[in-house]
């Protein structure tokens, strides 16, 4: 372990004079306002890539070291390394091919409560969970992805469903607009701040796309080390509007 955390540093002292981006994030790691921020990133390209360092706002306690193909903060690459409140080491992972290939995950006190790992040419990893005397956990849930109630395909057919197709936008010809919204599943599986994170240029469609997103059923709540977590999901959505009718 002390080999991976000596190359990390080495890694993130690379780019200390590259061009750095500075995001701010709320309570659930939603992108905010800087005064109304709980967290801040930095990061750093590097060639295709974004080294990311993560920080608590006010004490500047270290949250987190990704590298990230974006800065929407989703599938890291390589080693990544996230810390507690208190500074203290929580997880260590290394992802590769878009898997999780290790993972070490840490209690309060210090001690291990996890230990995955995934071996070659295998499509299922091995758990190993602990409490915090050391004991051995049975059926430990790892981590499992919030759903809506019926799988993916009825969270499109109730998009297609809702979505409308009265929408009071001049046009001669085909209009195709894309909108992005993200928004938050909670530990109760209720969809809260759902907010427009990429515009489709039109004010109707975007709030649209809003209304039904922010109007969603409740989904199964996501798990992360046994337990129920928050999580934040972007729904991309694509409106085509014909052509308006010309009165005769």
């Amino acid at each position: 372990m002390k080999i991976l955390f000596t190359a990390v540093i080495i890694l993130f002292g690379f780019y200390t004079h590259a061009q750095k981006i500075v995001k701010y994030y709320d309570k659930d790691w939603v992108e905010s306002e800087p005064n109304k921020a709980t967290y801040y990133a930095e990061f750093i390209k590097s060639g295709n890539l974004y080294k990311c360092t993560s920080y608590t706002t006010g004490t500047n306690t270290v949250q987190g070291k990704s590298t990230f193909p974006d800065t929407i903060m989703i599938n890291p690459i390589g080693l990544q390394l996230l810390y507690n409140k208190k500074g203290k080491l929580e997880d260590s992972v290394f992802y590769a091919d878009g898997k999780t290939k290790f993972l070490y995950h840490y209690h309060p006190n210090g001690k291990l409560e996890v230990y995955y790992y995934l071996p070659e040419n295998k499509k299922e990893g091995i758990i190993e969970a602990y409490d915090e005397e050391g004991n051995k956990i049975k059926n430990y849930i790892l981590t499992k992805d919030a759903a809506f109630k019926g799988g993916e395909k009825a969270w499109l057919a109730y998009l297609k469903k809702n979505v409308s197709n009265d929408f009071n936008i001049k046009r001669e010809d085909i209009i195709t607009a894309n909108v992005q919204i993200q928004f938050v599943v909670d530990e109760n599986g209720s969809v809260i701040k759902a907010k427009v994170l990429k515009s489709s240029g039109y004010k109707e469609i975007d709030k649209d796309a809003l209304r039904v997103v922010s109007e969603s059923p409740e989904w199964n709540n996501a798990i992360l080390y046994n337990k129920p977590v928050k999580v934040y999901r972007i729904q991309p959505f694509t409106y085509v509007l014909e052509p308006e009718k010309k009165s005769k």
